[in-house]
């Protein structure tokens, strides 16, 4: 790889300057050379580094999703035509607040804060593009913002314990280490445990951080209880790996690419909306944005071009087509039409599957010391021996 050049974060000013920009002028077939600057700013950062290897990895997964998102409200999308505010809000007394319906002919403070609004709303929660479907179940309407926010530190203390549980997995087991025998060494046993260990830890550490941030939005009364959706479903639903990262995991991403995959099967292919056809090019697109923006974190953060979420992620594509397939053929030809049973299956196929498929994504991430900045705090590890602050692991250890 090319000599990385030194990140400097005073570069986020003009990105996000230029996304909002586009967002705010009105309808106009020049706002398309607003994406024109954005292109050499990104491919500065993926050639860039801050000096260390997590903060390159998080500084991909954050700038490249701002990329696909500006291609999608600038390219592909005329936003303040196609996308619309709901046009109430039920607050927690029970009282509707009117959205403004029309952006385009509104001042340029309401396009403004119109664009902040979209921008903060990647999963497009309180907006006609809400996929309601796909997101976990809102809070009841009527719930006051204390109860919101009494439910949602309980939910934050239990996510904190599972989590605390699976940092200290990480710290005692040498497979999480840079220097340790990686995630396929010691057996299949073994490896189901990292794997699932490291789903835990993920899974409740990204859940923490969005259950504490709505619960200060709400404390705050910048938001409404109804605005904050959980960001990641329930892991009951987990039972096919299309249901996993269809209604389990964060749908952070969704808006961006569906967009490009209808694009590509209907404006690009010209395939006929609600066939087979187009929900797989669409599927396969989906999942190769995912591969190139993780990819692309990776290989800022490795330095090198060796990172195996390209693989991993279209895996899950090929995954899905697989068992869309056994479905159909178990329903069809066999009678099969799910229950307790077949759910039990459901999981035991999820969890082999990321159990044969994860190592490959994580384990270059691993070897280069991703898991060694977990939390530096332990509850469980207080109470139990006194020893609340853990100490650093060693990249080199």
């Amino acid at each position: 790889m090319l000599q990385p050049y030194s990140f400097n974060s005073a570069l986020w000013i003009p990105y996000l300057s230029l996304i909002l920009l586009a967002l705010i002028l009105k309808p106009s077939p020049y706002r398309r050379l607003l994406f024109l600057p954005i292109l050499p700013l990104t491919a500065y950062v993926l050639l860039s580094t801050t000096g260390a290897f997590n903060t390159d990895y998080f500084l991909g997964i954050s700038w490249l999703p701002l990329f696909w998102f500006a291609s999608d409200y600038i390219l592909l999308t005329d936003v303040q035509r196609a996308l619309r505010q709901r046009a109430t809000l039920t607050t927690t007394n029970g009282t509707d607040v009117d959205k403004e319906q029309s952006i385009e002919t509104a001042s340029i403070w309401r396009r403004t804060q119109w664009a902040v609004a979209l921008l903060l709303s990647p999963r497009g929660v309180g907006w006609e593009h809400e996929p309601t479907t796909a997101l976990p179940a809102r809070t009841p309407a009527g719930t006051s913002r204390a109860a919101f926010v009494a439910q949602s530190l309980r939910r934050a203390l239990v996510y904190f314990i599972i989590h605390d549980a699976c940092n200290l997995h990480v710290r005692w087991n040498p497979m999480f280490h840079a220097d340790g025998p990686g995630w396929r060494a010691d057996g299949w046993a073994w490896r189901a445990v990292v794997v699932l260990s490291w789903g835990l830890s993920t899974y409740t550490s990204t859940i923490l951080g969005a259950t504490l941030l709505a619960a200060v939005c709400v404390a705050c009364g910048v938001s409404e209880p109804a605005e904050w959706p959980p960001l990641l479903g329930p892991l009951r639903e987990a039972y096919t790996i299309r249901k996993f990262w269809g209604r389990v995991w964060h749908q952070l991403m969704r808006r961006f690419v569906t967009t490009h995959g209808k694009v590509l099967a209907h404006r690009v292919l010209k395939l006929r909306p609600g066939t087979n056809s187009s929900a797989y090019v669409q599927l396969y697109t989906a999942f190769a944005i995912s591969a190139a923006l993780h990819y692309a974190a990776e290989t800022m953060a490795l330095h090198s071009w060796h990172g195996g979420a390209l693989v991993f992620f279209m895996l899950q594509a090929c995954a899905i087509t697989l068992e869309d397939f056994l479905i159909f053929m178990g329903r069809t030809y066999a009678g099969i039409r799910g229950g307790f049973a077949m759910r039990l299956v459901g999981y035991a196929w999820v969890c082999i599957w990321f159990t044969l498929t994860l190592p490959v994504w994580e384990e270059p991430l691993v070897s280069a010391g991703i898991m060694h900045e977990g939390l530096p705090v332990s509850v469980l590890l207080g109470l139990w021996r006194g020893e609340w602050v853990l100490p650093p692991l060693s990249v080199h250890e």
